[in-house]
């Protein structure tokens, strides 16, 4: 009997699209330590930047995000820019994705009308979960 292998299309299927990363905490303060506010503007918002200062730990969490996103998104990091994915905290402090530009195109395209962020961080490495949730009648 031959293997069941389901098909699967991320851009037509089912009712999510998710992406997940995880980085090493000190790969983000050696960046910081290398190239400093060169790297902080290219791929921190004005917002995250304002909020998270120099702190290798969140910074590492947001980035991960980031990198989860376009995972969701399809693309890897092809084609959007690193500040056109923002996250942001709602008031109680649970973590918000904001897409702008080709991400936010993107979302729209594949029908992804909310996403969900969870991060979290160890001493030594961050990780990121992202869900992002398609239009019912797609």
């Amino acid at each position: 009997m031959s293997p069941y292998v389901p098909h699967f299309d991320s851009e037509s299927s089912g009712d999510i699209a998710a992406g997940i990363d995880i980085i090493e905490i000190a790969r983000i303060a050696r960046t910081l330590n290398d190239f400093g506010e060169r790297f902080l503007r290219r791929c921190f918002t004005e917002r995250e930047r304002a909020r998270w200062g120099r702190n290798p730990a969140e910074l590492a969490a947001r980035f991960a995000a980031k990198e989860a996103t376009s995972k969701a998104l399809g693309t890897g990091i092809r084609g959007i820019k690193w500040r056109e994915m923002e996250i942001v905290s709602n008031p109680r402090g649970k973590p918000v994705l904001v897409l702008h530009g080709s991400a936010a195109a993107r979302a729209e395209q594949l029908g992804l009308v909310a996403f969900d962020v969870s991060l979290t961080h160890s001493r030594t490495d961050a990780m990121a979960f992202v869900v992002g949730l398609r239009e019912r009648n797609r």
